[in-house]
């Protein structure tokens, strides 16, 4: 690997912000958005189970209706795509039972959720991801089945804003040795 790549990275993460509102009149290339679900395709999940599943969503009338069951999170209607990632529990529960079926798809559909964020900053794409939302809802309006939990509604548009920039509690604060040290804690 050339250094220049790792720099390349770390320019992603920097840039990686929550994107909230978006050009209207600017659509997502196919051969885009396919290139965020190649790459969170090859996320890593427990046990190589691949448990995620991705719903891609383009139609005016389900993004309203997943807005209504997003908490009203304008940017779920006002985006021009959105990625459902769900997470197929019936491959985790068979090697890990509860515990894959409450813990590890969840964890699984979060890393393919955030190599869909880091991808589409790589891409000039805004996304957001939305966590909050009526599990049930979510569920019925795609007609998931039941063993198909949905993990994050990603929107994802050509930015229209430019977001503030949030302090961040110092690094020095957040890292531990060998135990957790509790003179080092950080407040909120």
């Amino acid at each position: 690997m050339h250094i220049d790549s790792k720099m390349n990275f770390n320019e992603v993460v920097k840039k990686r912000k929550m994107i909230r509102e978006y050009q209207r009149d600017k659509q997502i290339p196919t051969d885009t958005i396919n290139k965020l679900l190649i790459n969170a395709h090859r996320s890593p999940s427990a046990g190589h189970t691949q448990v995620q599943e991705f719903i891609v969503v383009i139609d005016p009338i389900t993004k309203r209706k997943l807005c209504q069951a997003s908490l009203e999170q304008r940017q779920v209607e006002d985006a021009s795509v959105l990625i459902v990632v769900c997470s197929n529990t019936s491959r985790s529960v068979n090697r890990y039972g509860k515990r894959g079926t409450d813990f590890y798809s969840v964890i699984d559909g979060a890393f393919a959720s955030m190599i869909i964020l880091l991808s589409a900053v790589n891409e000039g794409i805004g996304a957001s991801f939305v966590g909050a939302f009526e599990d049930n809802k979510v569920s019925r309006i795609l007609g998931l089945p039941v063993h198909v939990k949905p993990i994050g509604i990603i929107a994802l548009g050509y930015p229209a804003e430019k977001p503030e920039r949030f302090d961040r509690i110092e690094l020095n604060n957040l890292i531990h040795y060998e135990k957790y040290d509790r003179r080092n804690q950080a407040s909120a």
